[in-house]
């Protein structure tokens, strides 16, 4: 997976970047989990101060845009952001919750 930043703004006001990215990936199209993280190494930030706000994948491409928000602190980021885009943002649980054998 590659990403390319195609717009990237600074938020003085709201204490984040803001960024519009192009997302090349071979196969499917990734989580927003793997892009968060992607992200968060790309711009040496902690991934819960990458928020993913939207993807969008055009039918048969292998590129998504993103929109995606990176904030100075993560108590910002808890503060502003909306909570469904928070729950989006969590990892998914794989694992089978304990006693329910």
């Amino acid at each position: 997976m590659q990403i390319e930043v195609i717009e990237e703004e600074d938020n003085v006001v709201l204490n984040r970047k803001e960024l519009k990215v192009k997302v090349l990936h071979p196969a499917g199209t990734p989580s927003r989990v793997e892009v968060k993280n992607s992200v968060a190494a790309q711009f040496n930030v902690g991934p819960e101060l990458v928020i993913v706000d939207n993807m969008k994948t055009a039918f048969g491409k292998k590129e998504t845009a993103a929109y995606i928000k990176i904030y100075e602190s993560a108590e910002t980021a808890q503060q502003l952001e909306r909570e469904h885009i928070l729950k989006r943002n969590l990892p998914q649980a794989s694992e089978p919750a304990e006693g329910g054998e």
